[in-house]
């Protein structure tokens, strides 16, 4: 699924996804219990919207809330590095997973296809439109309380 013009902007030959990139910097950036609650939440709703089989979204977004969690454990106090590390990771994982989930289903994938064709080139592109989405959810997001800042990380303005 796709924001209305989203299909039709081809970069590398694959379209951004935009949704995915919001569960990631939706699971960085708010605290844990969001994520867990957040990242499902898109997930269901992606399958819904989508023609892929019920389920492959929630699936493929699953591993979103563990590269977040490792993501927190950064020695810096910006979450933008982290952030789009984790959109590169999770895109990756993301289309690694529908591809196993489409051919599970009898549909003919090839994998050399899927992972340098695919699978590659949307991990850079969703890392390249990542930027878009992050600051609007970090503007709007609640500061996280001071205690779980350590006195012996850097400082970054994003």
């Amino acid at each position: 699924m796709s924001v209305a013009v989203m299909p039709h902007v081809r970069i590398l030959g694959v379209a951004p996804d935009l949704v995915l990139a919001l569960a990631c910097c939706w699971a960085v950036i708010r605290s844990e219990e969001d994520a867990l609650i957040g990242v499902p939440i898109i997930a269901v709703i992606r399958d819904l919207v989508s023609s892929d089989p019920v389920g492959t979204s929630l699936l493929a977004m699953a591993p979103i809330v563990l590269l977040a969690s490792l993501a927190r454990q950064r020695p810096i106090e910006s979450a933008f590095l982290p952030t789009l590390a984790v959109v590169a990771g999770s895109s990756f994982i993301y289309e690694i997973v529908h591809g196993i989930v489409l051919a599970a289903t009898g549909q003919p994938v090839e994998f050399g296809y899927l992972l340098l064709r695919v699978a590659i080139p949307a991990a850079v592109v969703n890392t390249l439109f990542a930027p878009i989405i992050y600051l609007p959810v970090r503007w709007l997001s609640p500061a996280r309380p001071s205690v779980l800042y350590g006195s012996g990380r850097l400082t970054s303005p994003l």
